[in-house]
């Protein structure tokens, strides 16, 4: 499991901590569920009010790059949730692709990793970009951002205006990650 402190953005000063890396298949197996129980009584519990939960699915279709998943997490990652139109979420997923490609051909982007929401979080994506420092946030982090660098200004136009259709909501924040408070294997 990783650990973040969010140090920008509306959930400021939370903790936040999540698994990524394994299928979604091995929380059908957990080996000892009983001794992960015992371990988060003693070690989590008595420090921690849960605030919410969620289940994401990673998309690598629409991702470049998948840090959490290779257990290879950046010192900081700014993360974007965006909240669908109900009924758009195809439409959105193709202006990621496009987004996707954008970046992939400039050849300066780093990891945009991809989250789908599928509990508690319907229409809902997740983009997180890893930053080793503050000088990675110069290069865009956001899917506007990405969209506005297309040097076509027709397709820049009708993306932008697609982007505009199908987003309902975008909020943004930037996660501290704590390997002190994570277990990669």
């Amino acid at each position: 499991w990783y650990g973040w402190y969010v140090t920008h953005g509306p959930r400021m000063g939370m903790f936040i901590d999540g698994s990524s890396g394994a299928p979604s298949s091995a929380s059908d197996n957990r080996v000892a569920i009983a001794d992960d129980v015992k371990d988060a009584d003693r070690n989590v519990t008595p420090y921690a009010d849960a605030a919410f939960r969620s289940v994401w699915r990673v998309r690598r279709d629409l991702s470049t790059g998948t840090p959490l998943e290779e257990w290879k997490p950046s010192a900081m990652v700014q993360v974007h949730t965006y909240k669908v139109r109900l009924g758009k979420a195809k439409q959105f997923e193709q202006i990621v692709k496009r987004m996707r490609s954008v970046a992939e051909a400039s050849g300066k982007t780093g990891a945009f990793t991809w989250y789908e929401g599928i509990g508690g979080v319907d229409n809902e994506f997740i983009l997180m970009v890893a930053r080793d420092g503050w000088g990675a946030f110069d290069a865009p982090g956001d899917l506007e951002g990405v969209l506005a660098t297309i040097e076509d200004p027709t397709t820049r136009r009708e993306l932008l205006s697609g982007y505009a259709a199908f987003v309902e909501d975008v909020s943004s924040e930037v996660w501290r990650y704590r390997s002190d408070l994570s277990l990669i294997p």
